[in-house]
This record gives C-alpha cells, sequence and structure tokens, in this order.
C-alpha cells in the first residue's frame, strides 16, 4: 500500500514539473491510463502469488488458536462473540443434597462438595496439595455440622484439554500446547467422610472451611472459559459414494457460524478425513447414515472495545510470516541457541516473562519449577531414564506474579516437542 502511495506522489511531482498544459494533460491521460492500471495488475498478481506461496508452505497455525480465560460465575457472559465456559456444568446452578453425597460416598469413597479455584504460584499450589492436608469446615443443612475436607486437582476441566488434543489427532491437525493456567489452578473440595447424625434428606444450604494460610488464595464460584464451542449439526443432502464403492462423503453446512472459524469433527467410528470448503464441511469414511454430527467450532474474533477482564486471556498464538511456515514445512530442526531464542520469542509473552538462556544439567532429584501442559502425551518410544536436563531461565515482568510459572510452563511444554532426546524445565530467576 505505500509503495502505491510512493508510485502516485512520484507522478504528480513529474506532472506538476511539465510547465506545458497540453503536455501535462497528455503525460496525466498516460499514467493513468496505463501506467497505473498496469502497475495496480502487477500488485494484485504478486499479492496472489505471495498469498499461493504462503498457503502451499504450511496452514495457518493462528487459524486453530485457543484461548483461555476466568470470570466469576456471577459476570458470567453467555452472549460472549468468542469465549464460552469449559464445561458446562459450570453454567447451570446445582442444589446439593445430603442424599447426593452419601449416594458419592459409597460409590467413590470420596464426593465433591464444590469446586474452587487457588491463586496462587503453581509451586505453592503443589505445597499446598503436598501437605497432609485436611481442613475443617462446617456444613450448613438444617443445622451445623462439623466436617474434613481436602483439596484435590479438579481433573474434568484436564480431561477436557485432553479430548480436544484427540480431536486434533483424529481431525489431522498438528497439535499445539494450550496455554491454559487456570485449568492447573482448579480444586475440588473434596469430602471423604460424612457426619454420622445426618440421618434424614436435606438441601445443603453452603459450606465453609478454614484453609488457614491459603484461605486468602482460595476463590469459589470461578468459571474457566475457553473458545471452543460444542454444536450439534445435521448432514444436508444425501451421503455421496466414493469411488472405492466403502466410503461416503457427507456435507454439513456452517454457514450460520461463519468461515473464519475453525471446525473439528467430533470421534465417529468410521470416520476417515475431515476438510472445510467454504460454508461447508466434507466429512468421509464408512458412514452410511449420519443425521447429527458432533462439531466443534474453535471461534476467531477480535477483542472487544467495552471487553474487561478481571483476569488476563491467555493464547497460544505464534508469530506468523515466511519463515515461520517455511520452517514447519521443511521441518528444521531447532540447533542453534539463536533459533531456540527465536522460537520462544515466537509466543510474544514477552510482557509476562522473557527468556533469557538455556542449559545443560544431568538428572536430579529436586522438584522442577515448571510442569507439563501436555500431560497426556506420553512418550512410548524413549527410554526416560538417563535423559539430561535442559534449563530453560525466565525472568519475570509484570503484575501477574502469581502466572509467571504457568506460562514458564507453556513455553517448556513447546519446546519439549522439539527436544524429546532432553527432560525440558524452565526456572524463573
Amino acid at each position: 500500500m505505500e509503495k502505491n502511495i510512493d508510485i502516485k506522489e512520484m507522478i504528480q511531482r513529474e506532472i506538476r514539473s511539465i510547465s506545458a498544459l497540453e503536455e501535462r494533460v497528455i503525460f496525466k491521460d498516460i499514467m493513468e491510463g496505463v501506467f497505473l492500471n498496469l502497475y495496480e495488475k502487477n500488485e494484485e498478481m504478486y499479492k496472489r502469488l505471495e498469498t499461493r506461496v504462503m498457503d502451499d508452505l504450511a496452514y495457518d497455525i493462528n487459524r486453530y488458536q485457543i484461548r483461555t480465560g476466568l470470570v466469576e460465575k456471577t459476570y458470567l457472559d453467555t452472549t460472549h462473540h468468542v469465549l464460552t465456559a469449559v464445561c458446562k456444568e459450570d453454567m447451570q446452578t446445582s442444589v446439593l443434597s445430603t442424599s447426593d453425597i452419601w449416594e458419592e460416598l459409597e460409590r467413590n469413597g470420596k464426593a465433591c462438595l464444590s469446586t474452587v479455584f487457588v491463586k496462587g504460584d503453581s509451586m505453592e499450589i503443589q505445597k499446598l496439595l503436598g501437605k497432609d492436608g485436611v481442613y475443617s469446615g462446617i456444613l450448613q443443612g438444617e443445622k451445623e455440622y462439623s466436617v474434613s475436607v481436602r483439596l484435590e486437582p479438579s481433573r474434568r476441566y484436564l480431561k477436557q484439554m485432553e479430548r480436544l488434543y484427540h480431536l486434533f489427532m483424529k481431525n489431522g491437525v498438528p497439535w499445539q500446547t494450550i496455554n491454559a493456567p487456570y485449568l492447573f489452578k482448579m480444586m475440588d473440595v473434596m469430602i471423604y467422610d460424612f457426619p454420622k447424625e445426618i440421618l434424614q434428606e436435606q438441601t445443603v444450604k453452603g459450606f465453609a472451611v478454614n484453609f488457614e494460610e491459603y484461605t486468602s488464595i482460595i476463590h469459589y464460584d470461578m468459571v474457566p472459559l475457553w473458545n471452543v464451542w460444542h454444536l450439534q449439526l445435521e448432514s444436508i443432502g444425501f451421503p455421496i459414494p466414493c469411488g472405492d464403492y466403502k466410503n461416503f462423503e457427507h456435507t454439513i453446512s456452517i454457514q450460520d457460524y461463519g468461515i473464519k472459524h475453525a471446525y473439528l469433527l467430533g470421534e465417529k467410528a468410521g470416520l476417515r478425513s475431515v476438510r472445510q470448503n467454504g460454508d461447508r464441511l466434507l466429512a468421509t469414511g464408512e458412514i452410511r447414515n449420519a443425521e447429527k454430527w458432533d462439531v466443534y467450532m474453535i471461534r476467531n474474533g477480535e477483542q472487544q472495545k467495552i471487553e474487561r477482564h478481571q483476569y488476563p486471556v491467555m493464547e497460544n498464538l505464534r508469530k506468523d510470516g515466511f519463515t515461520e511456515r517455511f520452517l514447519r514445512k521443511s521441518g528444521q530442526r531447532v540447533k542453534t541457541k539463536a533459533e531456540l531464542e527465536r522460537f520462544i520469542r515466537g509466543f510474544a509473552l514477552e510482557s509476562y516473562i522473557e527468556y533469557q538462556d538455556c542449559r545443560l544439567e544431568d538428572e536430579s532429584k529436586e522438584m522442577p519449577e515448571t510442569y507439563s501442559m501436555n500431560f497426556f502425551i506420553k512418550d512410548e518410544i524413549r527410554d526416560q531414564k538417563g535423559r539430561r536436563r535442559l534449563i530453560l531461565s525466565f525472568k519475570g515482568k509484570g503484575k501477574e506474579i502469581w502466572l509467571l510459572r504457568d506460562i514458564a510452563s507453556f513455553i517448556v511444554s513447546e519446546v519439549q516437542e522439539l527436544y524429546p532426546e532432553y527432560q525440558c524445565e524452565g526456572q524463573i530467576l
């Protein structure tokens, strides 16, 4: 666009420099009628070629960008244009009864009273979970009852992450680690024993727990969010038989939701491939009849001007350009410290932590500062014993100190995919 402006200014200067009026008119007609049209057509063709080269190199990795956030339940906006609850049950108001607790205790040996958010550093949370943490509380029914509770990581959010990974694999989309610190800070308040004096069924009106020195970082009624929406869509038309007479192609319309979003099909027996063609999804497989499909829409969109988030929305965004796509297409390994630094800075997280350096160390019995956000991906081929540690050091920035090690864990989890021969860990200086 700037080149066009420069050319036009140059032509204007040339026109002004011609003193003879007739020559000026002729020169202007030639420039506008021939030269500028030719130049603009050339620019248009060049942009088409650039787009084609970029598309051929690799798909736009940020099309499948996952965003995660957190909000108080009272401020949950069910009409938000991008974010929705990770677990749909968080959007509902549930009433707990003593009979529900008794049934869960008999079935699992423990029962969940509530889920809380722990606003603390990941190492602080590990200490909270690692101690013999039995906390005293009061359960309010028809009267108050003394109970003992423990905190345990809430698995339902982590299972949603794992499920999304399998959807990516099933749809043939390369996986990129989700930057989801809040999902690792959700804890279930578990009860293992129930007061014997509660005989008849009662409604649990509330409960309070004394978490001692951790009370200030425990928050109730918090809802984790992400931009993955579950839809149920119907096929349009009839399945079209493929040339092998075994597979069928099904057409699913996404016209009502928009082509700028990314779509994944839920797991279905016999499904072989999925591709998007404009405002339609084309599903191929040994499926003769499929009236309804589970479709997962990864919504894309800019933040609205009036939006204000109490907790920052985290993204697994990567800087996208020719160099990035060429390296992904060629599968070039990151071999130098400079290349590793370029890869890490590609996540644009310098407002939180700044990469400093890396070093190799032998095995250690010390507890690492970071954790794997790809905990569900198991390396079943390489021997995990005897691997040297690749330590990535970061310097903390900004106000969100309690998120630093989680953000470092996200970056380290991505670097781990580059260097499976090492045990990658992060360290905040």
